[in-house]
């Protein structure tokens, strides 16, 4: 990974959103919530792409390059979401797809079949000073006059107010969810605002609990093994670390330990990606929240919700395929 050079401006560490139901308020502009990486772009003779923890990313981006070619009032610094779509919608698959080469070679191949957009939501510097005091609200004035959009550089386009039904339309569509950004909020980098706030479509599924590795420091218990029954045999579909009050963990803990086995309940355990697991019988069935699924069928950011005892592990198919 090439180091950071952002020249004479200063590394940002972008500005994030708190989670929240879907709400109407006309203080608020309502946009996507882009499935992607979150990216601030330095742009001045060069485009540098940092991301959220401040790593360059440019070289994994070729088809990015160009970007400081479409601005004025250089140099300054973009807020957005590098996205790569498939059927028109962003597909979090196909980029990390493309973030895992490191062939160059492949690289630049990968760039013409799944070419990246990004898609800039906010202006922190113009003509190297800072903007981030000044309301969103100026911001994106300010963003509008700055940027020539093309093929792989655009603008969010915010809704004003109407959050409810936005935030419909947008599931309705397959997207992920919606932002909501208070109009008058001046940028905070690096922390987490109550005037930002994330509404993201979940799904739940039920699941048998196969497994489980042991807490670090507080935590005692690290993650739960999940998977679902296909008809002939139990099958892996991710793992599980969040969610867990304490009480839950000593209760889960104990219920597992008289579950233990030296067997492998899972057809296909090479999938799981760690080593240090304790095997359990699929006995216990559990709902757990995500967001999507990979497409070889593991659960992008799950969450546990709670053990269900009136529900038998045969019961339990795959994500996607439950009622």
């Amino acid at each position: 990974m090439n180091p950071v050079d952002t020249s004479d401006l200063p590394l940002v560490k972008p500005m994030l959103a708190v989670p929240a139901q879907p709400f109407d308020d006309t203080d608020y502009f309502f946009e996507i919530k882009w499935d992607g990486y979150r990216c601030l772009a330095y742009l001045d003779g060069q485009t540098t792409l940092v991301s959220r923890n401040l790593k360059n990313i440019t070289d994994t981006f070729p088809d990015l390059r160009g970007l400081s070619q479409y601005v004025r009032d250089k140099p300054l610094v973009l807020d957005g979401e590098i996205i790569v779509l498939n059927d028109g919608i962003p597909s979090f698959d196909a980029l990390q797809s493309r973030a895992k080469l490191m062939n160059e070679n492949r690289v630049f191949r990968a760039a013409q079949v799944l070419p990246a957009i990004y898609v800039a939501f906010d202006i922190l510097y113009r003509r190297g000073k800072s903007l981030m005091q000044f309301s969103l609200s100026e911001r994106r004035d300010c963003l509008q006059k700055v940027v020539i959009t093309g093929n792989n550089l655009i603008i969010s386009q915010p809704v004003l107010g109407d959050g409810v039904s936005y935030y419909r339309a947008c599931v309705d569509k397959g997207l992920e969810g919606v932002v909501a950004k208070r109009m008058d909020s001046i940028y905070v980098p690096g922390t987490r605002s109550i005037y930002w706030k994330k509404l993201r479509h979940t799904r739940e599924v039920d699941l048998v609990i196969c497994g489980y590795r042991a807490g670090q420091g507080s935590r005692l218990l690290g993650s739960l093994v999940l998977a679902a029954w296909n008809g002939a045999n139990f099958v892996y579909q991710g793992m599980v670390g969040s969610g867990f009050s304490r009480d839950e963990e000593l209760s889960l803990l104990k219920k597992l330990a008289d579950l233990g086995t030296i067997s492998r309940p899972l057809q296909d355990s090479n999938l799981v990606p760690v080593h240090d697991i304790h095997w359990v019988r699929p006995r216990l069935v559990c709902r757990v929240e995500y967001l999507t699924l990979t497409r070889d069928g593991i659960l992008r950011h799950p969450v546990y919700k709670g053990l269900r005892g009136d529900k038998a592990p045969e019961e339990c198919w795959q994500a996607g395929r439950q009622n």
